[in-house]
């Protein structure tokens, strides 16, 4: 069983940040954030960042490796923190209990900067916190949010600060957002150091984007296919037509058919339907929309069609689908 805690010293930290974290939450992440903090304090020479650990109940909480995480107590609406971020991983909805949404809610009210690593950010939207602020999630779970609080504003962004207000993908974004939180204290330099100290090559923003590796090796290949699937992917719910797709790629229809052809080994429309499909299957496995009302956001009208597309290309209906995710 591994336990984190503050850093070893008399001294009270400045700045108390509060870990909730959630059954099966990325460890990586997590870690991440936490050594950026334990950096800082190293280079600082004192423990001017400290940490606890939270669980809804008090108990060790085991990670999505499934190994341990001893936390330093439960959810109190005592807790003094000037952040706290939600750590979660897998099915976040299945772990929105009234205990730690009531807990949230509190440190709102009072003052408590709140953010959110990975899938963090739904457990937020779901204690209804966020409002107007911008806020990002890992792109696999973007469309779940959105249509279960559609009237966030997400951003494709690896982080985003937006006031009191912080989330970030997952992954690695964890150790941008903590780096940008001690350069907001110490400034640039300490965070630069900090960031060589990872290996890190650059300090990455809000204004980059989340990676989507099968993308980024089109766009080395062809811009324009990488354009069209970004046309495509913002045009969901209702579908383009090839026509459309290419004017606004600035190309030709035959030339898009060419260069899908040649660099995705499917037509244009057969790979736009199949971004429709995944974004479907998402759904089904993130949300408890009806199937019909996820065929309709995944851009079909009827729901037989739906079902025999998503047959095809996966080789079972999308009821089955929705099995694996209860």
């Amino acid at each position: 069983m591994t336990k984190t805690g503050t850093p070893g010293s008399d001294d009270k930290p400045v700045r108390d940040i509060g870990f909730l974290l959630v059954p099966d939450f990325s460890p990586v992440c997590f870690f991440s954030a936490v050594e950026v903090l334990r950096t800082a304090n190293r280079f600082l020479e004192k423990p001017y960042f400290g940490w606890k650990l939270f669980s809804q109940d008090g108990e060790a909480v085991l990670t999505s490796a499934g190994v341990a995480i001893a936390v330093d107590g439960p959810v109190s609406t005592d807790s003094e923190l000037d952040i706290l971020f939600v750590c979660a991983g897998f099915h976040p909805e299945h772990y929105c209990g009234n205990k730690i949404l009531a807990w949230i809610r509190d440190l709102d009210r009072h003052g408590t900067s709140l953010g959110a690593i990975s899938t963090g950010t739904y457990i937020l939207a779901r204690a209804g916190i966020i409002g107007e602020r911008r806020c990002t999630i890992h792109s696999e779970n973007f469309a779940s949010l959105q249509e279960d609080f559609f009237d966030l504003t997400i951003t494709s962004g690896i982080f985003e600060i937006d006031r009191n207000l912080y989330t970030c993908a997952g992954g690695t974004s964890a150790i941008d957002l903590f780096v940008h939180l001690v350069s907001a204290d110490h400034g640039e330099e300490i965070a630069a150091s900090i960031a060589h100290q990872f290996q890190h090559d650059r300090i990455r923003n809000s204004t980059d984007h989340q990676s989507r590796s099968m993308r980024l090796g089109l766009r080395v290949k062809s811009e324009k296919v990488a354009q069209a699937i970004d046309i495509m992917e913002q045009n969901i719910e209702q579908p383009l037509t090839s026509e459309e797709i290419a004017a606004l790629s600035g190309i030709t229809p035959r030339q898009l058919q060419r260069l899908f052809k040649n660099y995705t080994g499917r037509s244009p429309l057969d790979f736009y339907l199949n971004l429709r499909l995944n974004h479907g299957r998402l759904l089904l496995l993130q949300t408890s929309l009806p199937i019909i009302d996820v065929a309709v956001a995944s851009g079909f009208v009827a729901h037989s069609h739906f079902t025999k597309c998503y047959r095809d290309e996966f080789g079972y209906p999308p009821r089955l689908e929705r099995k694996k995710a209860l």
